[in-house]
């Protein structure tokens, strides 16, 4: 996994505008009084792995109360006219029409204590650097999202899930239907539109994956988007669901993520222990949200959090006539012949696929046809129709 340079000694001199030579004692006396920790790691755009710093729980804490007394503050600020006034700092940026972070605004206090608009105005029509103006999204992180190459229908399906991903109020949606009906597809074609716009982690349990790998996958995720509170709750030596719990709800609050957790039929009993927790409390979810998918109705949450507005549902069925037909391909087959075949696939996109392809061997195994039904689908295969 790559972390931001912002992140090593150089990118912590760049943005407090120190000498590089200054960051190890800093570092050194934030890390004794427990307010951040090290690791080596992988940096974007470096061949060599070099020391990352994150802020611990308690660092995090701190540096939220110094920002909130800061952005408390009053201080002069210089209109364009030349009149001065005491002002917030957390209204500058609307009395101005300017939004600079706060840390570009402390750099701009002059020698007399005043910050001036003109100044403002000029540092906003910076050119940024390249770096700056590609916008970080994390997407397929860890596992690859499944795009599908050749995707077919589900136009309404895709409309609704956009609406809930767009909605600030929706934190957690699940969506369940049978093996084979397309939820990994339709999930990551979605995504498609929120790509550069969210960061995704995608985790699918069909891989064999387990419970200590999803908490060391997450944690890194959250390190590249510069949260450190899971990464510092796994270096607990006794740490315990509870104190990962926390750790994740710290890090995925004020996130613009989408956790997508695949295959939860396949889950582990601790895998499945966390989940359950983790959807327990969406009021902590911020602006992120959390994807479930799964082929039985199986409830990963609680009855509270289905009877709420932050939670929706969606019950995948099969493709329309008309997505079938086109996933088939074939203009010999019959109508007769056809809703045959949809009938007894029930627009499953995967049993199409198989029904097309030149095998049928994968049908039997399956157990979800007859053997008249095999019989059917061998007879048109053989006549060419399929």
């Amino acid at each position: 996994m790559e972390v931001p340079q912002a992140v090593t000694q150089k990118g912590i001199a760049d943005a407090i505008d120190i000498r590089v030579t200054h960051v190890p004692r800093s570092v050194k006396k934030l890390d004794d009084e427990g307010l951040i920790y090290e690791s080596v790691m992988h940096i974007e755009g470096l061949d060599k792995r070099r020391k990352a710093y994150f802020l611990t729980e308690k660092g995090m804490y701190q540096a939220n109360e110094i920002k909130r007394n800061l952005e408390e503050r009053r201080i002069p600020l210089r209109d364009l006219n030349g009149k001065v006034k005491n002002v917030k700092i957390s209204d500058i940026g609307d009395i101005t029409g300017i939004k600079l972070d706060i840390l570009d605004l402390v750099r701009l206090i002059d020698r007399e204590g005043i910050i001036n608009q003109r100044s403002m105005e000029l540092l906003s029509k910076v050119p940024k650097t390249d770096a700056d103006l590609e916008e970080k999204r994390l997407f397929d992180i860890p596992h690859k999202v499944p795009i599908t190459k050749n995707f077919i229908g589900r136009k309404n399906e895709m409309a609704t899930l956009q609406k809930w991903l767009a909605d600030e109020k929706v934190a957690l949606i699940s969506v369940h239907g049978n093996k084979g009906i397309g939820k990994s597809a339709l999930i990551a074609q979605t995504l498609l539109s929120f790509k550069n716009k969210a960061s995704v982690f995608w985790f699918g349990f069909e891989k064999g994956e387990k419970y200590d790998k999803m908490m060391e996958y997450l944690s890194e995720f959250f390190v590249r988007l510069n949260r450190g509170e899971l990464k510092a709750a796994l270096r607990v030596k006794e740490k315990g669901i509870g104190e990962l719990l926390k750790g994740t709800q710290s890090a995925i609050c004020g996130t613009n993520s989408l956790l997508v957790f695949d295959s939860l039929d396949e889950v582990d009993e601790r895998s499945k222990r966390f989940l359950l927790l983790l959807s327990s409390d969406l009021n902590v979810f911020g602006g992120a949200k959390i994807i479930f998918l799964h082929r039985k109705p199986v409830k990963y949450y609680t009855k509270e959090v289905m009877d709420s507005e932050r939670f929706r549902e969606m019950h995948l069925k099969g493709l329309d006539r008309t997505s079938c037909k086109v996933i088939l391909g074939k203009k010999k087959l019959e109508k007769d012949e056809f809703e045959r075949i949809f009938r007894l696939t029930e627009g499953n996109p995967l049993a199409l696929k198989l029904i097309k392809s030149e095998d049928v061997g994968e049908l039997e195994k399956s157990g979800k046809y007859t053997p008249d039904e095999l019989t059917l689908i061998k007879y048109l295969k053989t006549m060419d129709k399929i």
